[in-house]
């Protein structure tokens, strides 16, 4: 039985990776596509995919949501948080084992470290490689915050991880956003915090959105700094005058020094962020190894839905000449 392309993915709100299984469909490239949702039927370690029948892995998501709802007897809304906590380490301590399960040579990313990057680090790799970062900090103290605003006109505060969106008791959701200090809202940081991650503001000209597929960039330009909603994050998107984008070129020693930071992470595809500012200089920002690209694809014409089913259809092909 031939070896097949394994797609980790979720059922749900996952566009580009329904459209990279109708181009491998379309190519008529075999593939087996298990979805987080899936592990809740197994019955057994064993109907998990092997590492005999995998020939590519594309990690991409673990699941959108849990397909039942599990309680207490007696709910409240905090030990409704906890078991909901305990059930996610449980799905992932099984999921997990794919990780480990399938040479690790196979998988487009090293899952271990897709699974596990820290922004931090990514930073400081960056500057390794060359490419400017802002000034990075993580604080606990409004005191520490005056101390910076003397250097930096004004500061910008985001997670050390990932941003999430907070749901109150009654089911309200919200998101969370990159948001400026500066001294005119000085006033309302507490004089103790959790240890938070203060970065400079750089006052952008635009933003750029890349997606490196194994040495490649394909990038585009993001005029976000026009419009109010996306000045300070293009992610609190306005859908009623939805930011221009255009396709752009990164200027090929950055491109190189980027090729050098994804290939120190083992990673071979990724969204890479970036902001030019009115000078003209590059500052790199973060990278999101499962960020969506359709939002790339789509507006430049790169088709990469299309190059990456076939990028996995190739590396599949050359891992079998390896094993015969």
């Amino acid at each position: 039985m031939p070896k097949q392309i394994l797609i980790l993915s979720q059922s749900h709100l996952e566009g580009t990776t329904d459209h990279v299984c109708q181009w491998l469909n379309h190519l008529r490239i075999p593939y087996l596509r298990v979805n987080g949702e899936d592990l809740f039927h197994i019955q057994h370690l064993s109907d998990l995919p092997g590492n005999t029948e995998i020939a590519t892995v594309w990690y991409r998501r673990k699941v959108s949501g849990f397909p039942a709802k599990y309680s207490l007897k007696q709910e409240d809304f905090p030990t409704q948080y906890t078991l909901k906590r305990f059930l996610v380490d449980e799905f992932n301590g099984l999921y997990s084992l794919l990780f480990y399960t399938i040479d690790r040579q196979k998988w487009l990313n090293d899952p271990v470290s897709e699974d596990n990057l820290n922004k931090l680090h990514v930073l400081h790799l960056a500057s390794k490689c060359g490419i400017d970062t802002p000034f990075t900090d993580v604080v606990t103290s409004k005191a520490a915050i005056i101390h910076l605003l003397e250097s930096h006109p004004e500061l910008i505060v985001k997670p050390v991880s990932e941003c999430i969106f907070l749901e109150d008791t009654e089911g309200g959701q919200y998101k969370m956003l990159t948001k400026t200090i500066n001294k005119a809202n000085l006033h309302q940081v507490p004089e103790k915090f959790f240890p938070s991650l203060i970065q400079e503001k750089i006052i952008k000209k635009f933003e750029i959105r890349t997606f490196y597929l194994d040495g490649e960039c394909h990038s585009m330009a993001i005029f976000s700094q026009n419009n109010r909603k996306t000045k300070e994050d293009f992610r609190n998107y306005d859908n009623q005058r939805p930011n221009r984008t255009v396709p752009y070129k990164l200027p090929a020693d950055l491109e190189l020094k980027l090729d050098q930071l994804m290939k120190s992470l083992c990673f071979k595809t990724g969204s890479i962020d970036l902001m030019v500012d009115i000078q003209g200089n590059y500052h790199f920002l973060e990278i999101n190894p499962v960020g969506q690209f359709g939002m790339v694809s789509y507006p430049c014409n790169y088709y990469l839905e299309k190059k990456l089913a076939q990028w996995l259809h190739k590396n599949s092909s050359h891992e079998k000449e390896i094993y015969q």
